[in-house]
Parts: C-alpha cells; sequence; structure tokens
C-alpha cells in the first residue's frame, strides 16, 4: 500500500519536473549560446581545382593530399618539351638578331672611320698643295721684280717676263681655288663624324629591319614565355590538398581537375530567411556567435547580398524535405580568425547608418552623374559605408600598410594593393620591395607579395595591368617632404609574375629622363617650370597605352593633367622618351570640397570602365587634410574633359579606383595614415 502510494505520486509529479527541467535547459542554453532569433549562418570554405588550360601530360605532381600549401606554390608541372624547343629556338634567333645590331654597327662604324680618314688624307694632301701654291707665287713674284729691273737695266728682253706672268696667273689660280676645297673637304669630315656619333648612340635607318625582326622575336618569345608558364600550375589560394585526381604520365584535358585544394574559411554565409530578405544591406555590421561554444561572438560586416530571394544552400536547411527561401548575405570578418569549414554560427545584423546626401559645392550645384557613370547612393557625411580591411597584426609589425592603388587579380580571386611606404620608417627595411594581397572580403594576406629585381621601392603611388601578364607600377616622380628626389622615387616598372611574387621585368626613370628633354619638351607637357612640382598618382592601360594622371602641378585654370604614353614598350627597352610618344592627352576639373570649401583637386587614379569611360578618383592637389571626389567621363577623347562628379569623400582619401572582383562594381580603396584602411565597392552601370 505504501509502495502504491509513492508510485501514484511520482505519476502527478512528473509534468511538473519535466517542465521544471525543459525551462532549467532552456535558461542554460540562452546563458550559454546564441539569441534564440539568430540567422543561421556557416563558415565557407572554397575548393580550388588545379587544371589545365589546354590538353597536356602530367610531368610531376609537386603535393600529396593533406599538404598544407601557400598562394603561388607549384602544384603541377605538365610536359612542356615542344614548347621549350620552340623556346630555344627562338631565343638563338633572338641572341643572333642581337649579335647582328653591334655587328652592323661595327661595320658602319669602320666604313665611316675608312671615309673619314680617307677624307683628312684628301685634306692633307689640298693643304700642302695650297702651301705649294703659296710658296711658288712668293718665289714668281720675287723672280718677276728681278727680270723688270733687268729689263729696265736693258740687260733681258721682255719674252723672259712673258713667261714668268703665265706661270703666276696659274699659281694664283690653284691659290685661290684651294680655300674653297679645303672648307669642303673640312665640312664633309665633320659630317661624317657626326654621322658616325649618331650610329654609337641610336639605331638609324641601318639596323631597322634587324630591330624590327628583333622585336618580332622577341614578341613570339613572350607568347612562348606566357604558354610555357600555363604548363606550370600553381595554386591561386592557401589551403589544404584535399584530392588529386590524375597522376604523372596522365593526360589532362583542359578544365579537367588534376588537384583540389580546400581553402581556410575566410568568410561566413549567412541564410537570410525569406521573411528578413528585405531587412539586411550590404554595410550592415554582424554579430556572431559560433554554435555549441561560449565566449564573446565575433563581429563582421555584410559585404555582398543576393540580389534575389532564392533557395539557399542545402546547409540551410533544418529539414532535409523541405527547401527553404531566403538570400544568402556574405560576411567580412573585422579581425580574421581561424574558422573550421562548415562551421554553424547565429548571426543578428545591425542596420549601418543611414547615408546623408553631400552638398553641392557652394557657389555651383553638383553636376549631375552622367549615363555610365558608377550608380552611387547619395554620399555619405562621413565613411558609414565604407568597409575596414582587415590588418593582420603579423603584417602590422612588418611593414606599414598605406594603400595608394589596386588591381583585381580575378584568376587569382584577390586584390594587388601598393602601399606608398614600406617597412618602417628610417629603418633597414624602408622601401622593402613589396606590394600586398587582399581578399575580396578585405582580408589582408600576413604574407607580403615580393618583387625582385629592385632593392627598393619608394613612394608607389599607383599599379595597373598590361597586355600579356604584365603588371606597371609607378612611383610618384615627386619629391619627398625634406626636398628630396632619389632614383626610386622615379621608377616606372614593369613586372612578369615569379612565383608568389613578381620580378622587374624593365625599369625607366622618368623624372630623370623628362629633365633631360628640355624646357621646350616639358612646356608641351604642361611643365612650364619644370618637374618640381610634379606628382603623378594616377595610372591606367587601354588598347597598349599607358595615361598618367597628375597631382599636381594644375594648369593656369586648375584643371588638372593627364598623359597619355603611345608606345610603353619603346620607353622602357629604349631608355629614352624618343619613340615612346609621351604627350599631354587631357584636362580635367577634378576639385574637391575640403572643410566644406571647393579645393582644387589633382587626380589620385584613373580606371578605363569596360563600356570605354573613364572613372577619376580626386585629393586636394597640394592643399593639406583628407578629402575626395569621384568623378566619370563618358566619351574620354582627349582635349577639355567633362567631368560628371558621382560622389563626394569628405574626411576620406581615395587613393586608388579599379574594377572590383565582383561584376558590375567599382572598388575604391582609402588610405587612412596610421589607421586602418578601408575600402568601397560601387555598381557601375554599363
Amino acid at each position: 500500500m505504501h509502495l502504491w502510494r509513492i508510485r501514484s505520486a511520482l505519476s502527478s509529479a512528473t509534468p511538473a519536473l519535466t517542465m521544471l527541467g525543459t525551462l532549467g535547459l532552456a535558461a542554460w542554453l540562452s546563458r550559454s549560446s546564441s539569441p534564440s532569433d539568430g540567422i543561421f549562418a556557416f563558415a565557407q570554405a572554397d575548393t580550388e581545382m588545379v587544371a589545365a588550360v589546354e590538353v597536356g601530360r602530367v610531368a610531376s605532381i609537386e603535393v600529396d593530399v593533406g599538404d598544407v600549401v601557400a598562394p603561388g606554390q607549384v602544384i603541377v608541372a605538365l610536359d612542356s618539351g615542344a614548347i621549350d624547343a620552340e623556346l630555344a629556338v627562338a631565343r638563338a634567333e633572338e641572341a643572333r638578331l642581337r649579335a647582328m645590331i653591334p655587328a652592323e654597327h661595327a661595320r658602319l662604324d669602320q666604313e665611316l672611320e675608312a671615309g673619314v680618314e680617307e677624307l683628312k688624307l684628301e685634306l692633307a694632301r689640298e693643304v700642302e698643295e695650297q702651301r705649294r701654291a703659296r710658296a711658288e707665287g712668293e718665289v714668281l713674284a720675287s723672280e718677276i721684280s728681278r727680270v723688270k729691273q733687268l729689263i729696265e737695266d736693258k740687260q733681258a728682253s721682255h719674252d723672259a717676263l712673258g713667261s714668268l706672268d703665265v706661270q703666276r696667273a696659274g699659281v694664283e689660280a690653284i691659290a685661290t681655288e684651294k680655300p674653297r676645297t679645303i672648307q669642303l673637304l673640312r665640312a664633309q669630315i665633320a659630317a661624317a663624324e657626326e654621322r658616325r656619333k649618331r650610329l654609337l648612340q641610336q639605331a638609324g635607318p641601318e639596323t631597322a629591319k634587324i630591330e624590327a625582326d628583333l622585336a618580332v622575336t622577341r614578341r613570339e618569345i613572350e607568347q612562348l614565355e606566357a604558354l610555357r608558364a600555363q604548363h606550370t600550375l600553381r595554386a591561386a589560394h592557401g589551403g589544404r590538398v584535399s584530392a588529386v585526381r590524375k597522376r604523372p604520365g596522365d593526360v589532362a584535358v583542359a578544365g579537367d581537375p588534376i588537384v583540389e585544394i580546400a581553402s581556410a574559411p575566410g568568410r561566413v554565409i549567412a541564410c537570410v530567411p525569406e521573411r528578413a530578405a528585405l531587412h539586411v544591406e550590404a554595410g550592415d555590421a554582424a554579430t556572431i556567435w559560433a554554435r555549441g561554444q561560449d565566449g564573446a561572438p565575433l563581429t563582421g560586416r555584410a559585404v555582398t547580398v543576393g540580389p534575389v530571394v532564392g533557395q539557399l544552400p542545402l546547409r540551410c536547411w533544418t529539414d532535409l524535405n523541405v527547401p527553404v527561401w531566403g538570400r544568402e548575405v556574405t560576411i567580412a570578418l573585422d579581425h580574421p580568425v581561424e574558422l573550421l569549414a562548415g562551421q554553424a554560427f547565429d548571426v543578428a545584423f545591425k542596420r549601418a547608418a543611414a547615408p546623408l546626401p553631400a552638398p553641392p559645392a557652394p557657389g555651383a550645384p553638383a553636376a549631375p552623374a552622367a549615363q555610365g557613370a558608377p550608380a552611387a547612393a547619395a554620399p555619405p557625411a562621413g565613411a558609414a559605408d565604407t568597409i575596414r580591411m582587415a590588418v593582420p597584426a603579423a603584417l602590422r609589425q612588418r611593414s606599414r600598410f598605406e594603400p595608394s592603388g589596386v588591381l583585381p587579380r580575378p584568376a587569382e580571386g584577390r586584390y594587388l594593393i601598393v602601399s606608398d611606404d614600406t617597412g618602417h620608417k628610417d629603418a633597414e627595411d624602408e622601401g622593402v620591395p613589396w606590394l600586398f594581397a587582399m581578399s575580396a572580403a578585405g582580408a589582408v594576406d600576413p604574407e607580403p607579395v615580393p618583387v625582385h629585381g629592385v632593392k627598393e621601392l619608394a613612394d608607389i603611388e599607383s599599379i595597373t595591368a598590361g597586355d600579356g601578364g604584365d603588371v606597371y607600377l609607378l612611383s610618384s616622380q615627386g619629391y619627398s617632404a625634406k626636398g628630396k628626389r632619389k632614383k626610386a622615387r622615379t621608377a616606372l616598372l614593369r613586372l612578369k609574375q615569379d612565383g608568389r611574387g613578381f620580378r622587374v621585368d624593365a625599369e625607366v626613370h622618368l623624372a630623370e629622363l623628362l629633365d633631360a628633354a628640355g624646357p621646350a619638351a616639358l612646356a608641351e607637357l604642361g611643365l612650364p617650370g619644370g618637374t618640381r612640382p610634379l606628382e603623378i598618382e594616377g595610372m591606367a592601360y587601354r588598347d597598349g597605352a599607358l595615361y598618367f594622371g597628375l597631382k599636381s602641378p594644375l594648369d593656369a585654370e586648375g584643371n588638372a593633367l593627364i598623359w597619355r604614353l603611345g608606345a610603353p614598350r619603346a620607353l622602357l627597352e629604349g631608355r629614352r622618351l624618343e619613340g615612346a610618344g609621351l604627350s599631354l592627352w587631357a584636362r580635367a576639373r577634378v576639385d574637391v570640397d575640403l572643410n566644406g570649401a571647393p579645393t582644387p583637386g589633382g587626380i589620385s587614379d584613373l580606371c578605363f570602365l569596360p563600356d570605354g569611360s573613364l572613372a577619376i578618383a580626386s585629393t586636394p592637389s597640394t592643399a593639406d587634410g583628407a578629402a575626395g571626389s569621384l568623378f566619370h567621363v563618358l566619351r574620354p577623347e582627349g582635349g577639355v574633359l567633362s567631368p560628371s562628379l558621382v560622389r563626394r569623400f569628405p574626411g576620406q582619401k581615395p587613393e586608388g579606383i579599379s574594377l572590383a572582383l565582383s561584376p558590375g562594381k567599382l572598388i575604391v580603396v582609402f588610405d587612412a595614415g596610421a589607421e586602418a584602411p578601408s575600402f568601397l565597392e560601387l555598381p557601375w552601370q554599363g
């Protein structure tokens, strides 16, 4: 009876105990995990397929499953025997043609030297004949005087005097003609020596055909080298080898994976359900809790938002039989942390500050954005919608990082960024030749990208891509704050990829060539006072030509200047301005608003858009202070351009612009000095 009562009491208390346990568990979960209304998210890792771009035989595979690889590391080598043979032939032809040029110069120099010597001998003969004629004339004059005296004394006849007069007339004719002959010979000698001097200093028509053949051969070598480089397959990103699909000796078809590399997760994907699809925008702050873990949450920012409501990835479904619809949102973390691929999170978003319209310049309304201009929202009063770059502490300890230019590398899924200062100020590593890599989400690689073949990079202000994989770097060409302009500050470099980094393929020092060109040439380029005020911060490439945007000087009307270099190859390989086609191409008014006042602006970067239009970023030309603007030129045809204002950046310095990795967008990078740099993506409409 007593046992029955205990069982009855327990049975009646079970619902209450169950409820208490459930509430306790919920309270514990609420203390130790993410908020219950958080949006599900997961760490996403990309799988890189290392594949050939054309049919080839696998010669070697340099990695095994499980190996950790770095960006740019050699993964697979394809058989390149046929291309190597063609390269050997082409290089031998290049060597032959290069040897022909000095041989031809030597032959021509020998001919000219022989001609000069022959003229000098002829001149010596003429001078000797002139001297002899003068001496003979003096003797005849004395003899004629003596005979005349004899005739007066009745001791000689007039017949003797007549023959002497005939001899003297002949000698006087020779003496009169010889100076003209001697002058002509001296002029011929001077002309021959000048021709010989020009031959030694620069190429002439005598070697033009050889140099043309040499240029063709070099182009063939570049094409073969590019094709040869495609037979060395490298990792575009770091990660771990997850699979090896081929073996040495196998034939690889174009696009057929040989090795698969799983990259470390670099971003978080939030699965925003349909009910909240309109409540998240790019730039929103994100708080991220790792499921099942205690500790402080991570923070980040939404960098891309899916354009439409669509079916979310399977990872986002709570029931494998019930698809979930919504928008994918990519989150860039404020500080890089090591994540596990597929790791689950809960996310809460907070709307970024609403942008405020920028006031027009005092005294004049802002020009409307032209059709085809970057389609930005109203300009913000500050940096609310920019995204901070995630710069690792390890990199900050190694170098200054002050973005001055940006170049997308779509095949590598990253950007290359140049910094106007590298290393540490006044230290041994100041100016160390490094570029920097940044992911599409703004994570800067902790390992710099080395540039081989140059000891120092100083005040690099711009970077752009040319044909055949060429990359161009340009220093400012300006004087330092201490009034000095060392050689490294005047460099224009052409780079070729070399493993993970680059090597200098050609180098000239532009300001030095400009100084040597003379006042007339400088005046034609808009530098009537010489190169002392010269600062070049913008550079772009289009149709085989380089375009340089000058920060200073401005012209008399306050316009910024744009130069065009029609033949970069001729400049870099000939190392002279002659034949390079450097000219003043255009002028543009690109003022900025500094502390509420219109201020003359100079060009900080240039970017030609796919529709042929031109984007121009500007900062104060000579005034101190942080301010910037973005302009658009619909039809950049040279002359005086009419840029339309797209956006102002009060309190910010837009130092670099380029096409973004995200399709249809333009990226702007901002230098913040000692503070964390930032970037912004703007859509453009082509």
